[in-house]
Parts: C-alpha cells; structure tokens; sequence
C-alpha cells in the first residue's frame, strides 16, 4: 500500500506598502558639484606649481597673491576704468556681426542663389587670422576711431558661428508647419516670418552663447595689438606683462575669462526666457 503525503500549502507573503523604489536609479549628483570639484581641483594644481616648479621664477603667482588683488576695492575700480572700453568695443562688435550674420542668413532663405556666396564669406571670416589682420585694422582706424578694430575683430569673432546657427535653425523648420502655410496661401515671407524665425530661434540662441566671450577675445586681442586707447584690458595686460606683473597678469586674466563667462551666461538667461520650449523638461506618461 503506498503511502499518501500531504503538501502543506506555501506561505504567502504580503509585498511592503509604500511606492516601490524606482529601477536604476541612485545616489545623484547635483550638476554645480562637479564645477565646484573641478575649480578645487585646478586652484590645487595652480598652487602645488607656484610652490614647486615656479617659485624661483615667480611666474606663476601663488593662488593668494592673485585674490589678494581681487579683494582689493581699488583694484576693482581700476579694472572697471580698463574693462568697459573693452566691453562695450565687444557689445558693438557682437551687435554688428550679429546682425550682419542673421540679414545673411534670411538672404539666402529668400534667395537661395546667394548660399553659395555667404558660405563662402562665413568661411573667409573663421580661417582670417585675427593676430595677422588686427595690426592693419590699427593702422587703418588709426587716431580716429581708437576703437574700431575692437569692434571689426570682435565682428568677425562671430559672424561664423551665428550665420551657421541661424542655417541651421531655418532649415530645422518642421515640414508640416510649413506646408499648412502654404496651404493657406501664406508666401515665401509668412513661411519664414510664422514658422521658420520661430524655429531658428533655439539654434540663434546657442550661436549667440558662443559669440558672447569670443566677441570679448576679439576686441581684448585687438586692445593687445595696439587698439582700444590708454584705458583697455588688452593695454593693462601688456602694462602687467611689461614689469613683469605676475600677480596682476594672472589676475587681468583671471578676471576677462569671468567677463567672458558672464557673457555667456547672460545670452544663456536670456534664451531660456526666450525659447521655455527648446529646454524644458519633458513628461513622462504614467508619472
């Protein structure tokens, strides 16, 4: 006779209340953190080399001596005094090439013969060596205009990059919106005036970022080849690198580079205010 087994049933267990943790996903770190160990990193690198390799020659400041420099009120107002020739030299060269980029631009959208010709005065400005035109604009601006090789070298700075922006961004123009204008009977002009100037606009603003500080680097490189009168950055860099300023060289640098950074973080403020759309954050379904 076999002998019959009896199977007790498993448990059952109840799942935890409480949302379930989301798959993947950790400890994150937040975005200003790898900036802040980034900067810790490089002003420890800057101070382990002016201690060892540079401290006979002096070249290389210690990190101290330069924000000494910064924290000095009068300091400051001497920089201002050099810094907004500069700055408004690279606003009007920014503005100008700028504009002149996106007239251009919307030229060969409407004339599409011209692309040729534009791209090809786009590619002339980015392979023109600033350092070799910058002493002939001096000369030919001369006593005159102190400051118009700032503002042509801080022009051609960025008319590459915006004009291959605002292309872009035309051209990114979605098919469909475009095609209802038309069918409308909108014209050539309310295409680009309804649909494609809105579109471009993202792609105009991410130009314009990039322009920012290279118009500064421009109208601060023509100061340095003689441009911009007694009072610029580009002259009281070369004033520092004369008497063998280390502390003040490093801290003029110091300071363009946060100009510059302020400049694209500003065109930055402004396009998110501008465009919401192109970096927002999308939705998922089912959140």
């Amino acid at each position: 006779m076999s002998e019959a087994r009896t199977l007790a049933p498993a448990p059952v267990t109840t799942p935890p209340s409480g949302p379930a943790p989301a798959p993947g996903r950790g400890f994150t770190v937040p975005a200003w953190a790898g900036g802040l160990v980034g900067v810790v990193v490089i002003v420890g690198v800057w101070w382990l080399a002016s201690a060892t390799l540079w401290q006979a020659s002096g070249s290389v400041p210690s990190p101290t001596s330069v924000l000494a420099l910064f924290l000095n009120g009068d300091e400051w107002q001497t920089l201002w005094n050099n810094a907004k020739g500069t700055i408004g030299a690279a606003l009007w060269g920014a503005l100008w090439g700028n504009l002149a980029a996106v007239v251009l631009a919307t030229a060969v959208l409407l004339i599409p013969v011209l692309e040729g010709v534009v791209t090809q005065i786009a590619i002339t400005t980015y392979c023109i060596p600033l350092v070799a035109i910058g002493p002939i604009l001096v000369i030919v601006a001369g006593r005159d205009a102190p400051q118009g090789a700032s503002i042509v070298l801080a022009a051609l700075s960025v008319f590459f990059t915006t004009v291959v922006g605002c292309l872009l961004g035309f051209r990114a123009a979605p098919r469909a919106s475009m095609d209802l204008v038309r069918a409308y009977g909108g014209s050539r002009w309310a295409q680009l005036r309804k649909v494609q100037i809105v579109s471009a606009l993202p792609n105009l603003f991410a130009a314009l970022k990039i322009s920012a500080p290279a118009a500064f680097l421009g109208a601060v490189l023509a100061e340095y080849l003689g441009s911009g009168g007694d009072s610029s950055l580009g002259r009281a860099l070369i004033a520092a690198q004369t008497q063998s300023d280390a502390p003040r060289l490093w801290y003029l640098a110091i300071a363009s580079g946060l100009i510059a950074g302020a400049g694209y973080a500003a065109v930055g403020l402004v396009g998110r205010f501008v465009t919401p759309w192109s970096g927002g954050s999308t939705s998922r379904s089912g959140s």
